[in-house]
């Protein structure tokens, strides 16, 4: 399992000491019901009960959340950060994360798009302000984007592994959700366990390339 100890990513508790001071009193947008051409849903997660999407990349990287070893909860659409350009005295603006993601020993917050969205100028400019504010509050964000989380046949892998995955609607606080059932009712059949292993073994890879990576770089190497 994947652990990160580098200042950058705190423990759960410095995480909320820097991050309690920037919680806005706006109310996180609910997701409404899909319409248009923008997909919003609910993700069926064991490890986020009311884990939303807005958009199918954000539905695609929460499978990863789900399966990953090293994600022990998920958080989607947090609260409202009230973050100011150049940091005091500068501009105030408001952001809502995309999730909020639990580890073992950090807690970072998680920022998704679609490549497309990132060779936008005005798009990419708005996340480089976003992040340069983070950054200066010390807050940790992980940016992923599509090809990050759609590598060839991942994505498919994960849909019929969790399609399969045993429903459990009630689950005791001290349980692994990282496991096929984690009720201990049930077993995986065939050859599943196997995929089920490999499929955490690859998301929680992918994790960690992107715990590591400046999103600094990401955006400018995407911008060419």
């Amino acid at each position: 399992m994947p652990k990160y100890f580098d200042p950058e990513k705190p423990n759960p508790d410095e995480f909320e000491k820097r991050v309690k001071p920037l919680i806005s009193d706006r109310k996180v947008r609910p997701v409404v019901t899909p319409s248009g051409h923008r997909a919003r849903g609910r993700f069926p997660s064991l490890k986020g009960r009311e884990s939303n999407y807005e958009s199918l990349v954000e539905e695609d990287a929460l499978r990863i959340f789900e399966i990953s070893t090293s994600v022990r909860k998920v958080h989607t659409h947090p609260f409202v950060l009230k973050l100011r350009s150049g940091g005091t005295g500068g501009k105030s603006f408001h952001y809502t994360p995309d999730a909020l993601l639990m580890f073992v020993d950090t807690v970072v917050l998680a920022e998704v798009k679609g490549d497309w969205l990132l060779k936008l100028p005005k798009p990419r400019a708005s996340l480089v302000r976003t992040l340069k504010a983070l950054r200066l509050d010390a807050v940790p964000v992980v940016l992923m984007t599509e090809t990050d989380i759609r590598p060839p046949g991942l994505q498919t892998e994960l849909q019929l592994l969790l399609k399969d995955r045993p429903v459990c609607t009630r689950l005791r606080k001290d349980v692994d959700l990282t496991k096929w059932d984690p009720t201990g009712v049930s077993e995986p059949y065939g050859d599943t366990s196997r995929r089920w292993k490999e499929a955490q073994r690859e998301c929680d890879a992918l994790l960690d390339r992107v715990m590591r990576r400046d999103p600094d770089d990401l955006i400018e190497a995407l911008s060419r």
